[in-house]
C-alpha cells in the first residue's frame, strides 16, 4: 500500500487530547483505536463512525476525502474549511486527500476507528512543504448550559515557537502547544474571550466572548500568519 508523507500517530486515550502524532518519524499514519477482537474465527462486523474534515493547508486547491476508493466528501473541502459530520465505515481502511477532481494523492493515512466513534481530519502542510494528516478523537458529551467546551490545535509549520492561549485577562488554557499537537478540551463560561501567543512574541490574537455559545463544543484551530503570529480558524462540533 502506497503511503505518501504521512505521520505516525497513535491513541494513547478515547477523549483525552493526549498528543497522538510522532514528529520523530515522518512516515506513516496509523490510528489505533480500534478494539482487539479476542474471538476465534469469527469476521469482525464493524457499523458506522462519523469523521470530519479540514483543509489547513494555505494556498491548496480545494480537495476531495476519499476513505479507500470512495468519495466520502460530498463538497470540494478548501482551505479554512470543514465539513460537518461524514458517515465512514469504522474498522482499518485507507484515507487520503486529492485535489478535487483529480487522481493525485496529496496525504494518505492508515485510519482505525471503532463504531460510533467521532474523529477530526487535517490536512496538513509539513515543514518542508509535503501534505500530511493528523487527526484526534472528539468529545462530543455537551456541557451544561451556560458552559463551552473549547480544544486548541496548533497547525502552524511556519511558527517558530509553541502556543499559548489563555481566557482574555485569566487563567491558561493551554500552554506550549506544540506544532501538530492539540489540547485537552477546556470547559468555560459562554461568551468568555481569549487570548493567543506565540511565546516570545508581544503580538497576541483575540479570540471573541461571542464565539462561544452554551452547550457548544468548539475546537479551534492556528496556523501561521507569520514566522510569530497567527491566525486562528474556529469548528463547531456539535
Amino acid at each position: 500500500m502506497l503511503q505518501l508523507n504521512t505521520f505516525i500517530m497513535k491513541i494513547n486515550s478515547r477523549l483525552s487530547a493526549t498528543p497522538i502524532l510522532s514528529l520523530l518519524t515522518i512516515l506513516t499514519l496509523t490510528f489505533t483505536s480500534c478494539k482487539k477482537d479476542n474471538s476465534v474465527n469469527e469476521p469482525v462486523v464493524y457499523g458506522d463512525a462519523s469523521l470530519k474534515v479540514v483543509n489547513t493547508v494555505q494556498g491548496s486547491l480545494a480537495q476531495d476525502f476519499f476513505q479507500n476508493d470512495t468519495k466520502i466528501s460530498t463538497t470540494p473541502v478548501a482551505y479554512g474549511e470543514a465539513t460537518g459530520y461524514l458517515t465512514i465505515k469504522a474498522g482499518n481502511s485507507t484515507i487520503s486527500y486529492k485535489n478535487t477532481g483529480s487522481t493525485t494523492v496529496n496525504a494518505t493515512a492508515g485510519l482505525g476507528l471503532n463504531t460510533n466513534d467521532s474523529f477530526t481530519v487535517f490536512y496538513v502542510s509539513n515543514a518542508n512543504g509535503s501534505g500530511g494528516i493528523i487527526g484526534f478523537l472528539d468529545d462530543t458529551v455537551a456541557p451544561a448550559t451556560g458552559k463551552a467546551k473549547v480544544r486548541f490545535v496548533n497547525i502552524g509549520a511556519a511558527l517558530t515557537n509553541t502556543i499559548n492561549v489563555n481566557i482574555t485577562g485569566g487563567a491558561a488554557l493551554a500552554t506550549g502547544l506544540q506544532y501538530t499537537r492539540s489540547s485537552v478540551y477546556s470547559t468555560i463560561d459562554v461568551n468568555t474571550g481569549l487570548t493567543a501567543t506565540v511565546l516570545g512574541s508581544t503580538t497576541p490574537i483575540s479570540i471573541p466572548g461571542v464565539t462561544f455559545q452554551t452547550g457548544k463544543i468548539y475546537t479551534v484551530w492556528f496556523d501561521a500568519a507569520s514566522s510569530t503570529s497567527l491566525n486562528y480558524h474556529v469548528i463547531q462540533q456539535n
